[in-house]
């Protein structure tokens, strides 16, 4: 029998970097904090073959820029935030250099080899344990209004696709409404991605820990008051007292940063935080997830009928009071290419943090100076997406196995 492993943190890639763990044969406990609060619960569901690329280096350092300046922006910089992150070793001062690089084209061929693996990982985890997850397997249609977005994104999906590998089909404005009824004449073109997954985060976060806690992994919703590393090897401490299993794996999305300072680290994750609004019931149904492309606003359906609308990339501190306008923009921004939106009452609104690493790319690897200390997170707007696959890397990695791709992944790479 392997030894014990402790992970900090509940969402997605913790849940499945303790499955896979598992099937190894390791003890597993789990510290979840509150399942409810992360941002698995509130992500938009969408397992995407094509998000390897930040939009934001897509657009070059002068549109960003002038993007967080406009009032009516999907991105934002709070103030607080922009003062703290800003000076030589800040967040904001790596990323910056980082759009400057020109490193988007290899980032991506880095996340692309994760995520080519992590749809038949998510599929296996569902089909195996028999998660809730409301499973969408018809793939996910991203719809254009403004024409020459359009055009922009279809030529470079075009080329991306063709280098990369992933499938995706480049539809005129009526092709898009007939795959998908309830979009607007204003659609004036649309990329179909075949090999979507969607998901219902909220069903499905809860269904995976029960799953874990049937196959007796203990998953326990509240926080960890520290981690402290003595002579390279790191302990845990937690409301029962000091625990010090064989390895402990840092899973804890955009707190990760603080838990790895309380053990002397630094890690350069900060919260890239997402809104989500779902509204009442409606009978009228869409048959797949629709990325409103011009705003970043994605728009998933579950089972039961209601829309779950989530937009925003708000760099700010997770625990930062929320904008309550920005609930109403992200359905402003939806309905001209779904009205079916418009009169829909809001029944339930969320914020909630995306854990963002400054190059764009997740952080999984050994702490260095540590025997038993690792860390996977910092998938930002990915974590859905890349979290299977990050769960069997993370397996192999407490192994002792040393995939390839590590290297590029490794928090070496902030030293």
């Amino acid at each position: 029998m392997a030894g014990e492993v402790l992970v900090i943190g509940g969402g997605y890639v913790g849940l499945h970097s303790a499955y896979r763990l598992h099937e190894l044969g390791y003890r597993v406990k789990v510290y979840a904090g509150d399942l409810g609060r992360a941002a698995s619960w509130g992500n938009a569901g969408i397992i995407h073959q094509g998000s390897i690329t930040a939009v934001p280096e897509v657009m070059g350092l002068l549109k960003l820029l002038r993007l967080t300046l406009r009032r009516d922006s999907y991105v934002s910089i709070r103030p607080s935030f922009a003062l703290r992150e800003i000076g030589p070793r800040g967040w904001l001062t790596r990323y910056i250099s980082e759009v400057r690089s020109g490193r988007i084209a290899a980032k991506a061929r880095v996340l692309q080899r994760l995520l080519l693996e992590s749809r038949g990982a998510w599929l296996d985890v569902i089909r195996r344990e028999g998660l809730e997850a409301e499973l969408n397997e018809s793939g996910s249609i991203e719809v254009f209004a403004v024409r020459e977005n359009f055009d922009h994104e279809s030529e470079f999906r075009r080329r991306e696709s063709a280098e990369l590998g992933y499938r995706v089909e480049v539809l005129d404005g009526d092709q898009c409404r007939e795959i998908e009824p309830l979009l607007s004449r204003q659609v004036v073109g649309g990329l179909f991605y075949p090999d979507d997954l969607w998901i219902n985060p909220q069903r499905t976060i809860y269904s995976f820990a029960d799953a874990l806690r049937r196959k007796g992994v203990e998953v326990i919703e509240r926080f960890v008051e520290s981690v402290k590393v003595e002579d390279g090897r790191a302990s845990v401490l937690t409301g029962n007292g000091k625990e010090s299993p064989e390895v402990v794996i840092v899973c804890a999305g955009a707190w990760t940063r603080d838990v790895l300072r309380s053990a002397g680290f630094r890690v350069p994750v900060v919260a890239g935080r997402g809104y989500l609004a779902v509204t009442e019931p409606s009978e009228q149904r869409i048959s797949r997830p629709v990325i409103c492309a011009d705003q970043r606003t994605i728009v998933g359906q579950t089972m039961a009928g209601e829309f779950r609308i989530s937009s925003f990339f708000e760099l700010s501190s997770p625990d930062a009071p929320p904008d309550s306008s920005k609930f109403e923009r992200m359905r402003r921004w939806s309905v001209p290419v779904l009205p079916v939106l418009s009169g829909l009452k809001f029944k339930l609104t969320w914020v909630g943090s995306r854990p963002c690493t400054p190059d764009g790319l997740p952080v999984v690897g050994r702490i260095r100076g540590t025997e038993n200390l690792y860390v996977a997170a910092g998938h930002c707007r990915l974590g859905a997406t890349l979290s299977a696959a990050t769960g069997v890397l993370v397996a192999a990695m407490v192994e002792g196995k040393e995939p390839e791709i590590l290297k590029e992944l490794s928090p070496e790479r902030f030293s």
